[in-house]
């Protein structure tokens, strides 16, 4: 008890360096929460694990379904989960959805007169309908060697640019 009453006022001394009298209290009771609460927390456990509450036989059964239940689901859940990431990833799209991945069209992605034909790079030119890399590059050294496309129309004097193609594209370009 002396030496408990020693260390007391030893520890008293030095929380007087640093803190007041009250705020010394305050710490304290900080601290006596904290510990409070942890206690109850795990005493409650620790308490329920050696005296656990009195149920019906029936109500333990019941229990058991449950718990055996949500096993039984969990592990289907589980095999499907793996299943479903070991497929590849265009099979586990809908039919529908891989339908319109498949047909999908540049045009889809343009709004009309999106691209301009005098300023348009390279990759903006292959956004078109029908325009590769290769027809991108006539158009580009087109460019180059006569200037600025005046109208349109002088689009069909390249390569590989009939009306038919010239129609399905025009609507998306602009001179400027």
């Amino acid at each position: 008890m002396g030496k408990l009453r020693n260390l007391l006022t030893k520890a008293n001394a030095l929380a007087g360096q640093f803190y007041t009298p009250r705020e010394t209290r305050a710490i304290l009771l900080f601290i006596a929460l904290g510990l409070s609460i942890v206690l109850y927390r795990g005493g409650r456990r620790i308490y329920y694990q050696w005296f656990p509450e009195h149920r019906s036989a029936r109500e333990i059964a019941e229990q058991k379904r449950q718990d055996s239940l949500y096993f039984a689901l969990s592990h289907a859940a589980n095999e499907r989960d793996s299943l479903f990431f070991s497929l590849p990833e265009d099979s586990l799209l809908p039919a529908s959805v891989r339908a319109r991945l498949e047909n999908h069209s540049k045009e889809a992605d343009l709004r009309l007169g999106s691209i301009s034909l005098n300023h348009g790079t390279r990759v903006d030119l292959m956004k078109l309908p029908g325009v590769g890399p290769s027809t991108a590059d006539h158009i580009i050294a087109y460019r180059v060697e006569r200037g600025r496309f005046r109208s349109l129309a002088e689009l069909r004097n390249i390569k590989g640019f009939g009306q038919k193609h010239f129609d399905r594209v025009q609507r998306f370009l602009t001179l400027d």
